[in-house]
């Protein structure tokens, strides 16, 4: 079967990107594209799709249509659709197809809980290579500070757009405490970088226009990598930037203000061993020596890179 990969026509997000470039790059010939959203749909030509990413935004969309055959490799099922996501007609479906590559260990144990046989692969993008992104005359230089605490900065449409009374209600009494929070975690962090000696450079994985297509949205994720690939260091509050950089060598300081919701934190299980996780209120107790050249397992990438390329053999 001819391989295939995710899109996302409504994401604002680079990292989703990244991941299917980081699929792509597994594969020996040009993958087709097809919708998270709309796999069930799917009425092209047979392709084995590469699963790999967050499921899902919709989970009655799931499972997939018949002509894909599924790859489960650095598969994450978000808490937000759990229990749709391990239904009867669900785990039948995983069981069909295991085992079930997970990104995270809490989508491993889900699985495994209902019986279905799941495995810890770690996310494809651990498998980039910096020389991909690298110009051979460029030398790496600068602290990269790309979306830290975006999740925890308030926004007026959280409670403007709120669903009901009681969800507007409740969200107008929470937003002058989030930006105090908020306020008060830049300030740490702001003071942290200003004691840095290398150069800045910030930045966002957010897409201005979410509604750019999918090339447009690929050549910004290919943009992101070779910014991410430039820096000695990099500083953020999103897995895609920093597993990426981690796949590259590049020491990473994650901040995890903002992240402490079950929908944030089920993503991070398992991740502990491939970047430093701080709160910002510890940033100011950090010893000398916090960046920490990655040492990532040379027989875990391999294992992650043949669980894709054996498929297309």
């Amino acid at each position: 079967m001819k391989p295939a990969v995710l899109e996302y026509p409504l994401s604002d997000n680079l990292g989703d990107y990244i991941q299917s470039i980081a699929a792509k790059k597994l594969v020996s010939e040009p993958a087709k594209g097809i919708d998270r959203e709309a796999l069930h749909t799917y009425t092209g030509e047979p392709v084995c799709l590469i699963m790999n990413g967050w499921f899902m935004e919709n989970a009655d969309n799931w499972p997939p249509a018949t002509n894909i055959k599924p790859l489960f490799v650095s598969f994450h099922i978000n808490p937000t659709v759990a229990k749709k996501m391990t239904s009867p007609q669900s785990i039948a479906y995983f069981k069909q197809h295991q085992p079930i590559g997970c990104r995270d260990l809490f989508t491993q144990q889900l699985l495994e809980e209902k019986g279905v046989e799941a495995y810890f692969s770690g996310c494809l993008t651990l498998t980039l290579n910096r020389n991909d992104f690298l110009k051979k005359e460029e030398k790496p230089e600068g602290i990269l500070v790309l979306s830290v605490l975006e999740r925890l900065q308030p926004s007026l449409t959280s409670w403007q757009q709120s669903k009901s009374f009681f969800a507007w209600t409740v969200e107008r009494i929470k937003w002058p405490l989030k930006a105090w929070q908020y306020k008060k975690a830049r300030s740490r962090l702001d003071a942290f970088l200003a004691n840095q000696k290398e150069p800045l450079t910030k930045g966002t994985q957010i897409i201005e226009n979410p509604h750019c297509s999918s090339e447009e949205k690929e050549a910004l994720a290919l943009n992101q990598l070779e910014a991410i690939a430039r820096a000695r260091y990099v500083v953020t509050s999103r897995i895609h930037t920093a597993l990426p950089a981690v796949a590259m060598g590049i020491p990473v300081l994650f901040i995890e203000d903002g992240l402490t919701h079950i929908n944030q934190k089920s993503r991070l299980l398992g991740m502990e061993s491939f970047f430093k996780r701080v709160q910002t209120k510890s940033l100011a107790e950090l010893s000398e020596d916090f960046w920490i050249k990655p040492n990532l397992k040379k027989p875990f990438i391999e294992a992650l890179k043949k669980a894709v390329s054996r498929q297309f053999e």
